[in-house]
């Protein structure tokens, strides 16, 4: 079974990109992010014409999340205490897996109002999982959570430390989520130093200047299905005319339970 992450950034400017991973890639799951379009305008048909289920939340102009599954998906939930109405949260039940699906605020500096936000939003998260998970169910937890865990997550530390996405509070966050019972799927099965984001600007992609901040996570029950991971970095590059994401989409597979 084949789960995919993938932060799109815009789904209208990226359509024929989605169609050429899913024909070329053929995920089961894929979990997408920053749809940057309402709700009823994201194309539903772009999936389900390939044998999709497909949960959305989106938002006009900004953030927006979606699931899509080649197995049906039940019990949809979405949106999340703390998240001000902004459509960062959908979760679902496909081929007997809880996956949530999360684009949690980047936090843009420690002085902006931004970045108790993105904490706020973090343990909102934290609660929901503790007061309606639990550690032995198969459970994964995925998508953009803008946070890159460690020194090897960074391609420099000294130009991260103490600025969000590498700030002491938002690790405390996720030793939280560790507590929890949830474990790194993707870092045990790829290299150091493996990035899934590079900005557009100064030439940071040709030259590895990235972080790892797209990740999925998982209860172990779901970490023992783990046969491999990898960042699909080929699809950070334009293909002919199509212009990437900033976000490479970043891929697991699990054996059958």
């Amino acid at each position: 079974m084949r789960i995919v992450t993938w932060n799109i950034n815009s789904i209208n400017a990226r359509k024929d990109l989605t169609a050429l991973f899913l024909d070329q890639e053929q995920p089961d799951v894929l979990a997408m992010q920053e749809l940057k379009l309402e709700t009823e305008k994201v194309p539903r048909d772009l999936f389900e014409s390939r044998g999709y289920h497909v949960a959305i939340l989106g938002q006009r102009s900004w953030n927006g999340v979606l699931i899509a599954s080649k197995t049906p998906l039940a019990d949809v939930q979405t949106n999340l205490a703390s998240d001000n109405g902004e459509s960062r949260f959908i979760a679902a039940t496909t081929a007997g897996l809880r996956i949530i699906n999360l684009y949690c605020p980047q936090g843009q500096s420690v002085d902006s109002e931004k970045f108790p936000y993105k904490l706020g939003f973090y343990d909102a998260l934290i609660h929901r999982l503790n007061t309606d998970h639990r550690p032995d169910e198969p459970l994964i937890v995925m998508g953009d959570l803008n946070v890159a865990p460690g020194p090897d997550d960074v391609w420099d530390v000294s130009k991260f430390e103490g600025i969000p996405t590498y700030h002491p509070l938002e690790h405390q966050r996720w030793k939280r989520l560790v507590e929890f019972g949830l474990q790194d799927l993707v870092q045990p099965h790829v290299p150091p130093r493996t990035f899934s984001f590079w900005d557009y600007r100064g030439g940071d992609f040709r030259f590895n200047h990235g972080m790892r901040i797209d990740h999925l996570l998982g209860t172990a029950v779901v970490a023992a299905r783990v046969t491999k991971a990898e960042v699909l970095r080929d699809w950070r590059k334009k293909k002919d005319d199509l212009t990437p994401s900033d976000h490479a989409p970043v891929a697991i597979e699990l054996a059958a339970p």
